[in-house]
């Protein structure tokens, strides 16, 4: 084969788009606030070990991969930082970096007065428990 007949693909990273949204999950039977990181155009395959987003120091508290693996939904319980990378990867293991700007800051806030009572709302950065 010649160099000629080589196809490069165009690199998937740059495809990548992500969404962040305040969404109310339940979790142990009690109404929580996250902050949903939505990770489109790229393949997020099932496997054994849990995956995880990383936004600066923040990570997620629990990620839901979508159907066909074609997006992935990182929920996050704190504000994560303004970063220009984030992380995802399986277990304690990054797999992908991917250079998206993200600013958590410039979303959307849930009208805490329409929530239910007992919504626990997002943690400050420095209560955060693991």
């Amino acid at each position: 084969m010649d160099i000629e007949q080589v196809i490069r693909l165009p690199d998937p990273l740059t495809k990548v788009e992500v969404q962040l949204r305040e969404v109310v999950h339940d979790m142990a039977g009690k109404p929580h606030i996250f902050l949903r990181v939505r990770i489109n155009g790229w393949h997020f395959p099932e496997r054994a070990p849990e995956p995880f987003l990383a936004i600066g120091r923040a990570v997620s508290k629990f990620v839901l991969i979508g159907s066909e693996g074609t997006s992935a939904d990182a929920y996050f319980d704190v504000r994560p930082p303004k970063a220009r990378q984030i992380s995802f990867g399986y277990g304690n293991t990054i797999s992908w970096d991917f250079n998206v700007v993200v600013d958590p800051s410039r979303s959307t806030p849930l009208d805490r007065k329409r929530l239910p009572k007992g919504v626990v709302d997002l943690l400050s950065p420095s209560k955060r428990h693991n």
